[in-house]
């Protein structure tokens, strides 16, 4: 990803609702101290159940007033009544891939699709106060060739029809596929990978507000023209009358703006009128004469590419529901884009921003809502929707408070110390907003060290200090993090409610990127993490974090971050991570259901070779099968914990509780649980199949036959354990099913318990690629009983699938070549050269057409002593001859002939088998080289038996 003790407040009584979480406010005469005055408690809520339930059952209020106070109450759908056939869907498991899914995206993970006429979701009206405006964040299909639709909804009161609902998918539906991962500007269905499924349309309620008690629903009738129509959410409110032009004031209508009322809907009115122009006349006229700008009822355009600039003024709308300016670019667009507001020291409050963007970048006539820096600038009840950010803003004591920012395509708000040329970011406070559906960090305080100018030289900024960031919601973002903190020092993080990120971290303490300040402190209190970290770039990345490498450079300093009081529930993956981080403070928190490990230092992707935390009075619960409270992979790493309240640490056993049988395959993923030290030793963590178990520390995705995972990132000095129950005393082979690029010299040993060296080193041979696959064989002699076997990776450079342990050991009469590695000139299709020692003669190698000569070797390992081989073709096949020599080679390199070149006939009636016998010679690899052949075009053996007497 491109990424980036409490005041008083408002007193509030917290009530439980069916499908909404409804805050009561005190009197506005009793909330003067404290914003705002309009407080009814917003959406986020108690988790969802865990994995592999169908709908959450009704959000409970909770006990700790956490997140911003809000005019609206939010029923999630889900919480809702489906009617009609309708159904919940919802995210059942961590994903196992690096894209989105509608679930994913959505908030509470979880939403009702609405798939045929007559289905619907409904809810009760639980606020106490009326409902008078909606706000619904849904999902309607793409176009087929992309670009969107738009379509209605229907809004049932009481059951009785009131009015249809604009929706459109203009401004969503991006893909990732055909190599678009992690863009937003693919437009095209057909390459697949959809992301960006959300987003929002607000409307007045037609005709008498929704009363208390009542219920309501959206349906999809007849006339509803979207083949489905998906319900994440729905905010409700009682808005109170607009706003009346303040004294000493000037209206952009006494300049020339024009109001156009008609509905959006995703795209511009072809008829508006541009008013950008009158708009910024009115702000030079209100510089000029030191007066406010008003902006009254009605949506007012600005076109085109250029922005609007205002110095040390206030501009104020009627309300953000009914003042909009809507910024409306040609699309597609080739012309760098600035803010639609370029704000120094001046005051916003009260209006809606809007934009007809379709991608977060230049082509798709994205740019910011407001750049700000200055000092004492304040933004106040502003509504941003559709822009690159809502908020970029520097200077000294600014503040964002009781805003909204909803379906933005990148940041939501983004104090830095960079905006409009500044060098500072002081003293700035976010405070009471509400953010949803950002396309990367929903809100970020974001210190530059340096930026690279075009000429190469440099040029540098102030750290960023005392930032506040208290009491906001940051809701799904579906590109970032919920809050992310990069750099500076002294900044408060307190009291925020962050849920369902998508694919990121949900609250960071780091640095940004090699070109970031260092963090030098900050505190992290009282803030609400749920159903947060994901899978991006397939990293499973934590909910909570503390160290640099957040954003996949793990690079600078993150010192004396303290990180108290906080609650992380239902992570993805593991609560609360730990990248390399000095002098941390993880005290008196609380872990509940983490998806993987609840507390874990050098998690997947996320290295921590050196650093030190005190980790004290710390809570985990709610663990799952096989995951740990507390895991610190990394050896440089210092924890020291005291007084936390958790399970004992498991001791080592077999993975899924029971031993591997010898004979038989013992799963290289399969390692014993106990973590670190105790069932394995990494220096590094980099797996990236973590769905499969919660430590998954070095596990990937294979090709190999049968699929599953297999064990990767070797390196010298790591070890893994397997507990296995051996049938009897004896000597076993062991076919070691692996993967080299290159051939690798002592790649490993196996041992027992006590440290015996059971194989001596075991050479491995090369195999073309990490994921293509051959077999590679060592003895080892075992007594019978349960014990634990070390497999030591003495030098890295390959991948692992599965260890076969079967009886018995070389003696004479026995074939060499069975389940040996072998390699080839080349093969067509499917008919590869790992075939010829499989013990299937049905199986075969086959070589690419009419290109002799071809060959075919098997490598024994070491040197071992042959006089016979014997070649096969599948027993059905017609008689055919080929003309082969067999060589041998003790380094692969140079080779001997053993047998020199003749005709060789393949007959039916002998099974197709042709049997060369030489003088008996001590080779390592035995080849046969093919260059002609009367059946087929190309060399053909589907076995190569090698033999010692």
């Amino acid at each position: 990803m491109l990424t980036i003790s409490r005041p008083r407040r408002l007193a509030v009584t917290v009530v439980a609702a069916v499908g909404a979480l409804c805050v009561s406010a005190l009197p506005a005469s009793a909330a003067q101290e404290a914003p705002p005055s309009k407080a009814l408690r917003a959406g986020p809520t108690a988790p969802a159940p865990r994995q592999g339930t169908t709908a959450p059952a009704p959000r409970q209020a909770r006990a700790a007033a956490v997140g911003a106070t809000t005019p609206f109450s939010v029923y999630e759908a889900e919480a809702g009544t489906p009617g009609g056939g309708a159904a919940v869907r919802s995210l059942t498991s961590a994903p196992t891939t690096q894209y989105a899914s509608a679930a994913l995206e959505a908030s509470g993970h979880s939403y009702v699709h609405l798939g045929g006429t007559g289905q619907s979701v409904q809810w009760t009206n639980t606020t106490g106060r009326p409902i008078s405006f909606l706000n619904v964040r849904a999902s309607i299909p793409d176009s087929v060739s992309g670009g969107g639709v738009t379509g209605t909804l229907d809004l049932y009161v009481n059951g009785v029809f009131r009015q249809a609902l604009n929706l459109n998918s203009k401004q969503s539906w991006v893909y990732e596929g055909n190599g678009n991962y992690n863009t937003s500007d693919n437009q095209n269905p057909a390459d697949g990978d959809p992301r960006v499924f959300w987003d929002e349309s607000h409307t007045f309620v037609t005709g008498s507000p929704i009363p208390a008690g009542a219920t309501f629903s959206l349906r999809k009738d007849s006339d509803n023209s979207a083949s489905f129509y998906d319900v994440d959410s729905v905010d409700v409110e009682n808005p109170p009358v607009p706003l009346t032009q303040p004294a000493n004031s000037i209206s952009i209508t006494s300049c020339g703006a024009v109001a156009d009322n008609n509905p959006t809907n995703g795209a511009a009115d072809g008829q508006s009128v541009d008013s950008r122009a009158a708009i910024q006349n009115c702000i030079d006229q209100a510089q000029q004469q030191g007066r406010t700008l008003w902006i009254p009822q009605g949506t007012f355009y600005v076109k085109g590419t250029a922005g609007l600039s205002a110095r040390g003024i206030t501009i104020a709308g009627a309300g953000l529901w009914y003042s909009t300016i809507y910024r409306d670019v040609p699309v597609p667009n080739s012309t760098p884009l600035a803010a639609l507001f370029d704000l120094t020291s001046c005051t916003v409050r009260d209006f809606h921003i809007d934009a007809n963007a379709v991608s977060r970048s230049t082509i798709g006539g994205d740019g910011g809502a407001m750049d700000t820096t200055g000092t004492g600038w304040l933004a106040d009840g502003i509504w941003t929707q559709h822009t690159m950010s809502g908020f970029w803003a520097s200077g000294t004591g600014g503040k964002v408070q009781n805003s909204r920012l909803t379906s933005i395509w990148a940041d939501g708000i983004n104090v830095n110390n960079v905006s409009l040329g500044a060098d500072t970011g002081n003293n700035l406070t976010v405070t009471n907003n509400f953010v949803r559906g950002t396309g990367d960090d929903a809100i970020a305080i974001n210190s530059v060290n340096y930026n690279t100018n075009g000429d190469g030289s440099k040029t540098y900024y102030n750290p960023m200090s005392n930032v506040t960031v208290s009491d906001n919601t940051s809701i799904a973002p579906w590109g970032g993090k919920g809050v992310g903190i990069y750099g500076g020092s002294g900044h408060q993080v307190r009291n925020n409610y962050i849920s369902d990120t998508a694919r990121y971290i949900g609250l960071g303490a780091g640095r940004f990127g090699v070109n970031g300040s260092d963090l030098l402190s900050a505190t992290v209190t009282g803030n609400t993490v749920v159903r947060s970290g994901g899978n991006a770039y397939s990293q499973g990345q934590p909910a909570l974090h503390i160290g640099n490498g957040g954003d996949g450079q793990n690079t600078g300093i993150v010192d004396k971050v303290t990180v108290t009081g906080n609650t992380v529930t239902d992570s993805l993956y593991d609560g609360i991570g730990f990248s390399t981080s000095t002098n941390t403070l993880l005290q008196d928190n609380t872990v509940n259901s983490p998806g993987r490990n609840g507390i874990a230092i050098a998690p997947s992707f996320y290295p921590a070779p050196t650093g030190s935390a005190t980790i004290t009075g710390n809570t985990v619960t709610g663990l799952t099968a096989g995951a740990s409270a507390f895991v610190n992979n990394s050896t440089g790493y210092v924890a020291t914990l005291s007084d936390n309240h958790w399970p004992p640490a498991a001791p080592e056993a077999p993975y899924g509780g029971t031993p591997a049988a010898v004979p038989g395959t013992v799963q290289a993923e399969n390692y014993d649980t106990g973590g670190q030290g105790v069932a394995y030793n990494v220096t590094s963590v980099n797996g990236n199949a973590n769905s499969y178990r919660a430590d998954g520390v070095d596990l990937d995705n294979t090709s190999d036959t049968g699929g599953g995972y297999n064990l990767g990132w070797t390196g010298a000095g790591q070890w893994f354990r397997y507990t296995v129950d051996v049938a009897a005393a004896g000597t076993y082979t062991v076919s070691l099913r692996v993967a080299a690029p290159a051939a690798v010299t002592g790649a490993l040993h196996l041992s027992d318990a006590s440290g015996t060296d059971l194989t001596g080193a075991v050479d491995l041979p090369a195999t073309g690629d990490w994921q293509t696959w051959g077999t590679a064989t060592t003895q080892v002699t075992l007594p019978a009983g349960r014990q634990t076997l070390t497999l030591h990776q003495d030098t890295g450079g390959w991948n692992i699938n599965h260890l076969g342990f079967t009886a018995g050991t070389v003696t004479p009469g026995t074939d060499l070549a069975a389940g040996r590695p072998t390699s080839e000139s080349s093969h067509t299709d499917v008919y590869a050269s790992s075939n010829v020692t499989d013990g299937n003669q049905g199986s075969y190698w086959e070589s690419a057409n009419n290109t002799f000569p071809q060959w075919v070797q098997v490598d024994l390992g070491s040197a071992r002593s042959a006089s016979r081989v014997v070649l096969q073709l599948p027993a059905t096949w017609g008689a055919r001859s080929q003309t082969l020599t067999l060589s041998g080679s003790t380094d692969g390199t140079t080779f001997t002939t053993l047998k020199s070149s003749a005709a060789h006939t393949f007959d039916p009636s002998a099974k197709n088998t042709v049997t060369l016998t030489f003088p008996a010679a001590t080779q390592r690899y035995y080849r046969v080289t093919i260059t002609a052949n009367s059946g087929w075009p190309a060399g053909q053996v589907s076995e190569f038996q090698i033999w010692n007497s």
